[in-house]
């Protein structure tokens, strides 16, 4: 049986193109107030999304919904522990019971994100002032007409690493204390570097959009947003909810969707590695 190779996004801290993930504000900022750091810029070459980007496909026509592995159950968990602050090839997957976590594999991160499969998703945050569109990566070794999971992992870190403006910064918060948990958020996550060259460096890029959600920034999958955006001509099923928490252990649930097992090749006589660095490129 032919095996898989490790899940490496190589190249994931470099701005995302705008063919794979943006990342747009959802309101005007407010006056200009420098953050206590000096925050990295946000890139030079944007693209808005606009509702005429989803035109390319043809609309759901039945309820859609999540892979298993992205979804956030009713406890607010997901079968994917993943720290959003750390790489996406970190990310573990519960297949429930006594089966120890695994890493994304290659055939896991080509499966389609969304059943049915659409062209495109948007993902919001009620602690996030961005939206984040999630499109089909064009690569040939794992391209395809639709959002996969592989997509998703991907342009969700990529995004929110993103550096924060100091306008952006300065933007009224999802909570009073808003901007003292952000810098702590920040400063938290520079500590937790070991290297001290590293953390050095970690901290003169400054405040990253991963602050924003405080010091919940374990993943808790993701919901269908009732109704869509209808202001965007977005309907249900093409926008989804991102769920944080504190990094506590999961409560992890198996799928019994055959289309969609939650760890592939478990078997004792498959011999199992994963995606090598550079596949994603």
């Amino acid at each position: 049986m032919q095996g898989q190779r490790h899940v490496h996004f190589a190249g994931i801290l470099s701005t995302p193109s705008s063919t794979y993930s943006e990342a747009t504000l959802a309101s005007s900022p407010g006056p200009f107030t420098p953050p206590p750091i000096m925050p990295s810029p946000l890139p030079t070459k944007r693209h808005t999304p606009s509702p005429s980007m989803y035109a390319t496909s043809p609309l759901p026509t039945t309820k859609v919904q999540m892979h298993p592995v992205l979804s956030c159950t009713a406890g607010g968990s997901a079968p994917l522990s993943w720290d959003l602050t750390q790489i996406a090839e970190s990310a573990l997957v519960h297949s429930g019971g006594r089966t120890a976590p695994r890493p994304v594999t290659e055939e896991l991160v080509k499966q389609p994100a969304t059943t049915p499969k659409v062209a495109s998703i948007v993902i919001k945050c009620e602690r996030l002032p961005w939206a984040i569109t999630i499109l089909p990566r064009q690569d040939p070794r794992w391209a395809a007409p639709y959002v996969t999971v592989g997509d998703v992992l991907c342009a969700l870190y990529r995004a929110l690493r993103l550096g924060v403006t100091s306008k952006e910064f300065a933007m009224p918060g999802a909570v009073p204390d808003h901007h003292p948990r952000v810098q702590a958020a920040y400063d938290a996550r520079c500590l937790r570097i070991t290297d001290p060259a590293q953390r050095a460096a970690e901290r003169k890029k400054g405040i990253k959009r991963v602050d924003f959600v405080y010091e919940e920034h374990a993943f808790r999958g993701l919901s269908c947003v009732r109704g869509g955006d209808p202001a965007k001509g977005l309907v249900e099923g093409l926008v989804w909810n991102l769920h944080c928490g504190r990094s506590t252990p999961l409560n992890p649930r198996s799928s019994s969707d055959p289309e969609y097992p939650c760890v592939p090749g478990t078997s004792p006589e498959t011999a199992e590695c994963f995606l090598q660095p550079g596949y994603f490129g």
